[in-house]
């Protein structure tokens, strides 16, 4: 172990931690939060978005690791069971999923927790980040898992809350007010870009081209998905390199599930634990 490992090592006892959003693939912060309890790492502090709201959320209510992993099985087996076409707001209904963490988290707030926790949401009619740091813990995640289009804003304050990650893609700002020697930012990747330097493309006109040959167009919801899944990747890299973390985690799985795929659970935590201890490895020794 070198001398710069044993500094690191030094500054574990006030680690602070924001968790990006990703949807299913959000879940790979159940591993890493494994892999940070294995290196004797236990945050003082927890900042979540979307995903990382409701992972971060369960975990500061008292959840510990082995019974997120088993919630996660339960939330991916039967998750799409508690979600309703809606075509107010949103095309889910987010009703039903607000009930199931009712159910879960109760009455719990925020500030009755060990742990801080902060959920990064944004305002839909002024665009201002709020990060929300009292309260019921339920409301505080059906706040910042209000993916535009997907679920119906919060309203709350006379605020309507949307998805954090609309401008704060892994909120480490959230984390700035709290005494840290160590901050860790988690990206979860949605789509691999193995090459992020831009190329230049001549389109001249050659041949006549016929629009009607050639390869079937991909489908609609593919292309969306697959735009959405590259644009939250760019804004995970670029949210962090901006906050400059004493470490960043990333969680590549963008090619491995879909945002959508929840019954894919152990893979999205598999790969979440083996990625960050890697990373982990790397830093500490």
């Amino acid at each position: 172990m070198n001398p710069k490992q044993i500094y690191h090592r030094s500054r574990r006892r006030h680690c602070g931690i924001a968790l990006g959003g990703g949807g299913a693939l959000g879940l790979a912060h159940v591993g890493v939060l494994k892999a940070l309890e294995e290196y004797g790492i236990f945050p003082r502090v927890i900042s979540g978005n979307s995903a990382g709201a409701l992972i971060g959320g369960l975990y500061v209510s008292g959840i510990p690791v082995e019974g997120l992993i088993d919630l996660s099985q339960q939330l991916g087996d039967d998750l799409f069971d508690y979600l309703k076409m809606s075509f107010r707001g949103g095309l889910m209904n987010g009703k039903r999923i607000y009930r199931l963490l009712l159910d879960i988290l109760g009455e719990k707030r925020i500030e009755d927790c060990d742990i801080p926790f902060l959920a990064a949401t944004v305002d839909l009619d002024s665009g201002k980040t709020y990060y929300i740091h009292r309260g019921r813990i339920a409301d505080a995640i059906r706040a910042s898992i209000s993916v535009p289009g997907v679920f119906p804003p919060f309203e709350a304050n006379g605020l309507r809350l949307i998805d954090g990650g609309v401008r704060d893609a892994v909120p480490l700002r959230a984390l700035n007010p709290y005494p840290l020697s160590l901050r860790i930012g988690v990206g979860i990747l949605k789509a691999s870009l193995n090459n992020n330097t831009p190329g230049y493309l001549d389109i001249s006109p050659g041949d006549e081209r016929d629009e009607t040959a050639g390869n079937e167009s991909p489908r609609i919801l593919k292309v969306i998905s697959r735009s959405m899944a590259i644009s939250a990747t760019e804004a995970t890299f670029k949210g962090i390199n901006i906050s400059k973390p004493d470490l960043a985690i990333y969680v590549d799985l963008g090619d491995t599930m879909k945002i959508w795929e929840f019954k894919r659970h152990e893979i999205a935590i598999g790969m979440g634990y083996e990625q960050a201890s890697e990373q982990l490895k790397a830093f500490f020794g």
